[in-house]
């Protein structure tokens, strides 16, 4: 998958920093080829390159957000994508279903905006938890979910797979430099 370091990405990125889905060992080799590919690279993602901290690197993705030309248009439609890194994270083994609901509820609450009201992820997770955790109950909540949010779920797991792509390498260059200090 290509990606345009654009504005709209950038978004995406956001939501993905946000939810805690990636974290520099993500970006850092993606900033690194973009600005390899362009003679120009975009300011934001020179910047981005040279943070670890979390909050710092969501700051310059919405600094560049909010940069003119403005686009909150497409930003208020991106609120349904963090719900889907929620369930990435879920379906990574990151987080637990009750953990995934509960954040979902918490996020549906604080912006108002998902499709799915907050109520709906706190029903879940109350029937859940009333079921003591029931396997059976999780995959049939599961595929719900699925349904409902399958089109930003397929969307941000394409773009996650670019950035798993970059962890892999930046694992692999932590191990070759371990092993050359460690002879």
């Amino acid at each position: 998958m290509k990606i345009e370091p654009n504005k709209e990405f950038a978004c995406k990125l956001g939501i993905m920093l946000d939810s805690k889905l990636i974290w520099y060992k993500h970006f850092h080799p993606f900033c690194d080829d973009i600005i390899l590919e362009y003679k120009k690279p975009p300011y934001w993602i020179i910047e981005l390159a040279t943070v670890r901290y979390q909050g710092s690197a969501i700051e310059i993705v919405n600094r560049y957000i909010h940069s003119e030309p403005f686009i909150d248009y497409y930003r208020m439609s991106l609120f349904d994508q963090y719900i889907a890194c929620l369930y990435i994270k879920y379906d990574r083994r990151e987080i637990s279903w009750a953990s995934f609901l509960l954040e979902s509820g918490q996020y549906a609450d604080s912006c108002e905006a998902v499709k799915e009201p907050c109520e709906y992820f706190f029903e879940l997770l109350n029937e859940y938890e009333a079921e003591e955790f029931s396997i059976e109950l999780e995959y049939k909540q599961r595929e719900e979910i699925q349904g409902k949010f399958r089109n930003e779920i397929i969307e941000m797991q394409a773009i996650y797979d670019v950035f798993r792509d970059c962890f892999k390498q930046y694992i692999m260059k932590e191990r070759e430099v371990s092993n050359k200090i460690g002879r």
